[in-house]
């Protein structure tokens, strides 16, 4: 996954910021003309609606393999409370008793006895529903554990689809400064054919137009291999083209660390996960209480006295019997593997609180980091798209002319458009780290920014 680095934006250029800007962020990019850029350097062409970001979500949670595996655990996990209700399976036996030797192999050649017996294990009252309610906390910690998983993939998705859009940018811009470097390569020539120019003016022009030249490059390359990842993401060819759009539009969010905290603790699916795994652990340190008390063995067995009952069924010489048995788990050579699954039981639950407390510190940490992040790029791309870039292109304008009247020199000419490029960059980065970042803060909250506006409007009212 590529990382650009952070906008540095100077303390005058802050200073230039109206108080009353727009709370709104658009970012809307002129059609570069198709002689501007090569061939081979430009984006794909925007696509249908499908390839818009919330419908490339949708797709990526329907074909993940990762969503798609972890459903079906969730799956395997709601049988778990049927397995755990049921009884063990009974026994059916059948004893052919005093069979002379000489009948062999036949056990019914003068037969003497047969018993047919029916056997059945019976937990202790209160053991089965015990293991029943850790078997539906594993389950609520399954079904949690899985959104958590879509939470973060939509993130993922959406990372990659915003650094798409700042390559796309990027080579657009290169295309334009490609454009405008020939224009100064022009304007050089004809200064050096009239006397008032240097032959190193241009070559130095041309040097740098090749390297945009190699910069388009590098940047077709790096957008193939993040649409790549992102196609991986969706369970598409890894070669399929992956156009987006030429525009997003970002909204501010004006809430606080102390609204986002408290619906962060209520919502978030890893923190749920969590609690659920302290209720299973509650529900199997139970259970370890409960393997102290004894299980029942319960036996019915109906004799068949051949030899006695002649012809008749059900004749006085036939009989039955009942044996109820249970087991000893206190006695004392045994007790000890009960104790120590108590002593297992409550570790497991220390380990599940400790557990919930740290992930709650790192996701409230996380969505305080998310939230400056958000505050500040807002910042940064009002300042750059508003103040830099115009600033920038007047510099730029006013050294051209200079140069062109005799009164500057080239170097500074160049300077002036490597300052104007680098204000295009950095605005689209703006743009780009603004929308990354709130895609970080949905990942630790756990909810949309839209169901976070209307669970914060939901406690207003109340």
């Amino acid at each position: 996954m590529l990382r650009f680095p952070c906008l540095s934006l100077s303390a005058c250029a802050l200073a230039a910021i109206c108080a009353g800007a727009e709370p709104e962020i658009s970012v809307l990019l002129a059609a570069v003309p198709s002689a501007a850029v090569p061939p081979t350097a430009g984006p794909p062409t925007a696509g249908p609606a499908g390839d818009s970001l919330p419908a490339l979500v949708s797709e990526a949670m329907r074909n993940n393999p990762s969503i798609q595996a972890a459903e079906y655990q969730v799956k395997a996990l709601r049988a778990s409370p049927d397995h755990a209700w049921s009884w063990e399976a009974p026994q059916v036996g059948v004893e052919f008793f005093q069979t002379p030797v000489k009948s062999f192999p036949n056990p019914l050649k003068n037969q003497q006895e047969i018993d047919y017996s029916l056997q059945q294990a019976i937990p202790f009252p209160g053991k089965l529903a015990t293991r029943i309610r850790a078997e539906d906390r594993r389950v609520d910690m399954g079904a949690a554990e899985l959104e958590a998983l879509k939470h973060q993939l939509a993130r993922d998705v959406k990372t990659d689809y915003y650094e798409l859009f700042l390559l796309d940018r990027r080579m657009e811009i290169n295309g334009e400064s490609q454009a405008l470097m020939r224009r100064l390569i022009e304007i050089a020539r004809r200064q050096y054919e009239v006397g008032m120019g240097r032959q190193a003016d241009i070559l130095k022009a041309q040097t740098e137009l090749t390297s945009l030249r190699t910069d388009s490059i590098g940047l077709a390359q790096m957008r193939r291999a993040t649409a790549g990842m992102l196609n991986a993401l969706l369970n598409r060819e890894a070669d399929r083209p992956l156009p987006v759009a030429a525009e997003l539009k970002v909204s501010e969010v004006g809430w606080t660390f102390a609204q986002i905290s408290g619906i962060l603790e209520e919502n978030h699916p890893k923190l749920r996960s969590m609690q659920a795994s302290i209720n299973m652990r509650e529900a199997e340190k139970a259970m370890a209480g409960k393997e102290f008390l004894p299980e029942f063995m319960v036996r019915g067995t109906y004799k068949d006295m051949l030899a006695m009952s002649g012809s008749g069924e059900g004749s006085p010489g036939d009989f039955w019997s009942v044996m109820v048995s249970m087991n000893v788990p206190v006695a004392f050579w045994s007790l000890p593997r009960y104790r120590a699954g108590y002593v297992q039981g409550e570790a497991n639950l220390a380990q599940s609180r400790r557990e919930y407390a740290n992930m709650r510190n790192m996701l409230l940490a996380k969505a305080q980091e998310a939230l400056l992040k958000a505050e500040s790029g807002a910042e940064m791309a009002r300042l750059a798209k508003s103040v830099l870039v115009p600033q920038a292109q007047q510099a730029l304008e006013s050294d051209q002319a200079a140069y062109q009247g005799g009164k500057g020199d080239f170097m500074t000419l160049l300077d002036a458009y490597r300052m104007r490029l680098n204000a295009k960059e950095n605005a689209e980065m703006a743009i780009m780290q603004l929308s990354a970042s709130q895609a970080d803060l949905e990942e630790a909250v756990g909810l949309g920014l839209d169901e976070i506006a209307q669970k914060l409007s939901e406690g207003a009212k109340r």
